[in-house]
């Protein structure tokens, strides 16, 4: 293959996976995968404050009805005790009497405690279902636009891996010393190293150049040779190419 063809297609290439490898960064579904885990990994933070916070409610509830189940033990031995008759005294009966009246207070109060405990899990294990439902629908969002994704870019990889081994067939027909000042160019030049001359224009720098700069190229009789203005590798005598 001709070296200024070469250059021309290599260059062209290069473009090509450029523009390829951007879309692939770009794909919306990139994005959207990323805030779709963001925003997971934020409701997971609240998923674990909701779990301690029904956790610490259950044992709120289960310390209440523990201490329940105490007072009402302790209000059937007392209670068993003005029943048996063994006490006779009228002043011991009258203590035991108030202290199980205490005692019922205070059960009813432990009572009312527990059914607080009660609504308040009722609502917090509510709350935790509604977030773990929304942690799950984030899961299969994250699932659907992954397997869009996959599938999306799975076809610019694709087309990137291929134009990459047509571009190391199209770098080999090059001479070194000129693949070398391509890809020089190409990292100083923004990723356009090459330009056509068109008529008195460069393709590259799109710059107009005096006729005299033209006709000596012209006249030179390279097919290779650098712009004048941009100082990129510059194709002559491809006025139908790219």
């Amino acid at each position: 293959m001709d070296q200024a063809i070469a250059l021309v297609a290599l260059s062209e290439k290069d473009l090509e996976i450029v523009r390829a490898t951007k879309k692939l960064s770009e794909l919306p579904e990139k994005h959207a995968i990323l805030e779709v885990r963001h925003k997971l990994r934020e409701i997971e933070a609240i998923a674990e404050k909701a779990t301690l916070y029904v956790a610490q409610l259950e044992a709120a509830q289960k310390r209440a009805e523990d201490e329940t189940a105490t007072i009402s033990a302790h209000i059937v031995a007392e209670q068993a005790k003005v029943d048996s008759g063994v006490i006779s005294n009228h002043k011991e009966l009258q203590s035991l009497s108030r202290e199980i009246d205490s005692l019922s207070r205070q059960k009813d109060k432990k009572e009312n405690e527990v059914l607080t405990a009660m609504e308040k899990l009722e609502t917090g294990r509510a709350q935790a279902a509604k977030v773990a439902e929304t942690i799950e629908k984030g899961h299969a969002k994250e699932a659907q636009l992954i397997e869009r994704f996959q599938s999306i870019g799975g076809a610019l990889q694709r087309e990137i891996d291929l134009a990459t081994k047509q571009r190391a067939t199209l770098a080999g027909v090059l001479k070194p010393e000129l693949l070398a000042r391509y890809e020089a160019l190409r990292v100083s030049k923004h990723g356009l190293g090459v330009g056509v001359l068109h008529g008195l224009q460069c393709s590259a720098c799109r710059i107009e150049l005096p006729s005299e700069s033209v006709l000596a190229l012209n006249n030179a009789g390279v097919p290779i040779a650098e712009c004048p203005s941009c100082k990129r590798l510059l194709v002559i005598g491809m006025e139908n190419g790219s």
